[in-house]
């Protein structure tokens, strides 16, 4: 594994460069405002009027269209939706690059699954901040530093890799280290993870742990407590140490109940399941279907975001959230 940090950037590439933010939204605002403070001259595209617009303005840029921060940048960062890169990249992007123009990605899923074919004279790199933008945000503003992922799909220059370390420094990832990868590696990885733990596996497992306490007379506010309020404890455990320290840090009762039960609860069963999953992300097969259901209006997922909401989980939720005012806070 190699792993750059800011000794290994000689000289930044970007200092004297405009760089285009193409969207306003989760990493758009986070890359655009740490660029700027880093003393890069940046210019956010936007929809005109929409909420990314709006809220560009309120943290002080002049937003413009996409084709206009395209055709005045010397690099582009395009940190739009997934399910919009490909049809605005065609035509607001890509016929108004400038010469040596460098594109830059945030998430390697369109360039990895064929969404986005760039054209073949551009450097083509990733910069994958591991974190959400506003914890890359908040972490920069702090005078912290959060990891990132870098590869490079096209170095046309000879110095695209030089690049990405350029950008990873100027939004505040180089200092804790950039780890080198693939857009497919991060774009393959980065799915997995959020549907097989992140994003889908472990709200499936709260959701059925606290239905099987429910179903057997438990009290749902107290079921609520025990499978879902208090894994927070235990991932910032992990977070802070890994696995083995959460382990060393919690009772010895739950330690032996954690190697007692766990290894069977995911059985060969569901390890058979991961690895088909692994296969539907890789062959492109995920990407594809994700493809038709924005095409489609995300009907089925406004579905499902529907009957989750509904989900009695929630509404235990809410009662013992009314408990705790200060978990707004962070908002």
């Amino acid at each position: 594994m190699k792993i750059y940090r800011q000794a290994d950037l000689s000289r930044n590439l970007l200092l004297d460069q405009t760089i285009a933010v193409l969207g306003y939204g989760n990493q758009g605002h986070a890359h655009a405002l740490n660029l700027k403070e880093s003393g890069i001259h940046v210019v956010v595209g936007a929809r005109p009027g929409g909420s990314a617009w709006r809220r560009a303005q309120m943290d002080g840029f002049e937003p413009g269209t996409i084709q206009g921060a395209t055709e005045t940048a010397d690099c582009i960062a395009i940190l739009l939706p997934d399910e919009v890169q490909s049809a605005v990249f065609q035509n607001e992007v890509a016929p108004f690059l400038k010469a040596d123009a460098t594109l830059v990605f945030a998430h390697g899923f369109t360039i990895t699954f064929g969404l986005i074919k760039p054209p073949e004279d551009r450097d083509v790199v990733l910069v994958a901040p591991k974190g959400q933008g506003h914890y890359l945000r908040k972490l920069f503003s702090e005078g912290k530093s959060l990891p990132c992922l870098v590869g490079v799909e096209q170095d046309v220059s000879g110095s695209a890799l030089e690049k990405a370390l350029s950008y990873a420094s100027l939004i505040g990832c180089l200092p804790a280290g950039a780890i080198e990868t693939s857009f497919k590696e991060e774009a393959v990885t980065d799915l997995f993870g959020e549907q097989v733990v992140l994003c889908g596996g472990v709200p499936e497992l709260v959701k059925a742990a606290f239905e099987i306490l429910v179903d057997n007379g438990y009290r749902p506010e107290v079921a609520y407590l025990e499978c879902l309020h208090e894994l927070k404890i235990i991932t910032d455990l992990m977070h802070k140490g890994g696995i083995a320290s959460m382990k060393e840090h919690i009772s010895r009762t739950a330690a032996w109940g954690s190697f007692e039960t766990g290894r069977s609860v995911i059985s060969s069963h569901t390890r058979a399941k991961l690895e088909e999953v692994l296969k539907t992300i890789e062959s492109g097969e995920f990407a594809r279907k994700w493809e038709a259901e924005a095409a489609g209006g995300q009907k089925r997922l406004k579905a499902a975001l529907e009957e989750e909401r509904s989900h009695s989980v929630e509404s235990a939720g809410k009662r013992i959230r009314a408990l705790m005012p200060y978990l707004d806070d962070n908002d």
